[in-house]
């Protein structure tokens, strides 16, 4: 029995020991096991496909495989059976990578086979080469030719034990790829190389390469192009907390080419990372990520059955050189009740109407008084938003959420609020996404141990009315099984 085969008959054995009661209502989660990276987001033969960093034997981290999901609308999705088992005498992993419709109709999957072990001399061995897979949108072959991309293809300086996460498209002709790789130094650079068969490839240039002030690795690049502007996404290990526009840990940015040294934050929270975008069917660029961090990957509640989420898919905007994130509008479909308020809040304020644990809620305050929100609360347990409008900053609390983990439960940023602050908050049963005055900021956070009861939101503003649009989600499960 080979690995994948494995890996196959252990999912079929376990999906159904866990209930959908167990799990999210709106966002994706793995059939058993650990989640972290998305991989190979593309759209192929009518559906939209989205694979995943996977252990399905427990719910830490381990010998990597590729998860898959297939869905028609971004809302609902369908497991397939595991892609990809480390079965290969070239990795003992299959690390992240990217998908897109080969020319000849195959899909055609690109991927890092990390490959780590010690020798029989006690010398440990570690090498990361990119690889090829193909497939008809279930079942893949590895390319009889790999690796593709080795250590001897890259520039000077390159250190190839990290050299990881291909995100490959085709453009003009020619098939292209950005990949992460650290140097010499000890710091992140994103690489371009280019092919004319996405079989053999050769090295273009540097697109980036970090100076010391964005952590040091860098990893799971993409490139892509909005409002006809080259924008880079990367996640940087190690950030130092240094601006109240980043964070600190382990972040993800974006780069405007066109703008320079346009860097910016995509999510300011404590649980977003590894975001991987595709274009869809009506020409928009959307995205999702893992919904944690290496820093809390080890975070896990003993009790899960699982663990690991996606963020709900996210569509990115150019504006004015920065970059918008919204959730799609899509989610509209899934809303069961609305109610739209406004009131007087200045002291704490509850609205029975205003009430549940897995909703889409707007809220719209002055920004020149401080405003509180907590959600997903009940008595002592909550997690709070604050705006103090002294400075225009706003705080991320997390905790008081229930946690037994010692993280990070705090975040401070500073907003572009002038008149208005709006808040946009997709809350799940296991996590929260904020979206800040249109999308211009987000700060998203998972809420594992967090009963589920707590469904309480309370609103404390000043002088001025709050306004509150309310949409409660439809309780059945977005995966099928």
């Amino acid at each position: 029995m080979t690995l994948l085969e494995k890996a196959r008959s252990y999912e079929k054995e376990n999906v159904k020991k866990i209930s959908d009661e167990e799990r999210p209502v709106y966002h994706l989660s793995p059939a058993v096991g650990w989640l972290n990276d998305p991989n190979g987001f593309s759209f192929y033969n009518g559906k939209y496909h989205l694979f995943y960093q996977y252990n399905p034997y427990s719910t830490r981290w381990d010998a990597m495989h590729w998860g898959h999901w297939t869905s028609e609308d971004l809302l609902k999705w369908k497991a397939e059976p595991a892609a990809m088992a480390p079965d290969m005498p070239y990795e003992t992993g299959c690390f992240s990578g990217s998908a897109m419709t080969y020319k000849d109709g195959r899909h055609l999957v690109m991927y890092t086979a990390h490959n780590e072990f010690d020798k029989e001399n006690g010398e440990h061995f570690r090498e990361e080469t990119q690889c090829m897979a193909f497939g008809d949108g279930i079942d893949y072959v590895r390319y009889e030719n790999n690796p593709v991309l080795t250590g001897k293809d890259l520039p000077e300086g390159s250190y190839a034990e990290d050299f990881r996460d291909p995100k490959i498209w085709y453009e003009d002709g020619k098939y292209y790829c950005v990949a992460a790789v650290r140097m010499k130094d000890g710091l992140g650079s994103v690489l371009l190389f280019e092919s004319e068969d996405a079989l053999k490839w050769t090295y273009s240039k540097e697109l980036l390469h970090n100076d010391g002030s964005f952590g040091d690795m860098w990893e799971c690049p993409d490139m892509f192009e909005l409002d006809g502007k080259r924008v880079i996404s990367f996640s940087a290990m190690n950030m130092r907390n240094t601006s109240p526009l980043f964070r600190n840990g382990n972040c993800t940015l974006f780069c405007v080419k066109e703008e320079g040294k346009n860097i910016q934050a995509m999510d300011l929270g404590f649980d977003f990372y590894a975001p991987q975008s595709t274009l869809t069917k009506d020409g928009r660029r959307i995205v999702t990520a893992w919904m944690q961090a290496p820093e809390s990957g080890g975070t896990c509640p003993d009790s899960n059955k699982w663990f690991g989420q996606m963020t709900f898919p996210r569509e990115l905007t150019l504006k004015s050189g920065h970059v918008y994130q919204k959730p799609i509008d899509e989610i509209a479909s899934l809303y069961e009740r609305t109610v739209e308020k406004e009131f007087l809040a200045e002291t704490e304020t509850e609205k029975e109407e205003i009430r549940g644990r897995v909703a889409d809620m707007t809220v719209t305050a002055s920004a020149n008084e401080d405003f509180c929100l907590k959600f997903a609360a009940e008595g002592d347990i909550y997690t709070s938003i604050e705006y103090r409008s002294s400075d225009r900053h706003l705080i991320l609390n997390r905790s008081h959420a229930g946690r037994c983990a010692s993280i990070c439960d705090y975040r401070e940023i500073l907003t572009n609020a002038e008149d208005k602050l709006e808040l946009r908050l997709l809350l799940d049963k296991y996590s929260f996404e904020i979206f800040v005055n249109g999308g211009y900021q987000a700060l998203t956070g998972t809420l594992y141990e967090t009963p589920l009861t707590a469904d309480h939101f309370i609103f404390k503003g000043g002088k001025d009315t709050v306004k509150v649009e309310f949409n409660s989600i439809k309780s059945e499960y977005c995966l099928k099984y």
